[in-house]
């Protein structure tokens, strides 16, 4: 299984990272290590480098373009797409602050469909792999 985090780079920090973005990757994991208690100080830096998705946009936009498709069911903010056929089991949450997806594939199908016009940083924190949705095109 993999799990997937996506975050909306601000254009300026996109441009600063694009080509090398490990940085971005370790600030943004050491956030994700942090204790509850310690996320009050950090938050302040993570809003700075971030901006928010369109949640309902988002949500409307994927369920458009997979309704008519057997393997897809949406509960929420939830979508789901279990495929029998290429054994994908997937599950996008989507929050206005990143979104996230569990799934037993590398490239889940959601990645797919989400806008790669936009600068979308994913991270997979157990995996240690991260990269800019801009390089599946």
């Amino acid at each position: 299984m993999r799990t997937f985090y996506l975050f909306k780079i601000k254009k300026i920090y996109f441009e600063l990272t694009k080509n090398n973005p490990y940085n971005l990757y370790k600030a943004i994991e050491n956030i994700y290590h942090l204790k509850t208690e310690e996320l009050t100080y950090t938050s302040l830096f993570f809003n700075q480098i971030r901006e928010t998705f369109n949640k309902s946009l988002l949500d409307n936009n994927i369920y458009e373009y997979y309704k008519n498709k057997y393997t897809y069911t949406k509960v929420k903010d939830t979508h789901i797409i279990n495929d029998y056929y290429t054994e994908e089991k997937s599950k996008l949450i989507i929050n206005s602050n990143f979104l996230y997806i569990k799934s037993t594939k590398n490239l889940p199908t959601f990645l797919k469909t989400i806008n790669k016009k936009e600068n979308i940083f994913v991270c997979d924190f157990n995996n240690k792999d991260y990269f800019w949705l801009t390089e599946l095109l």
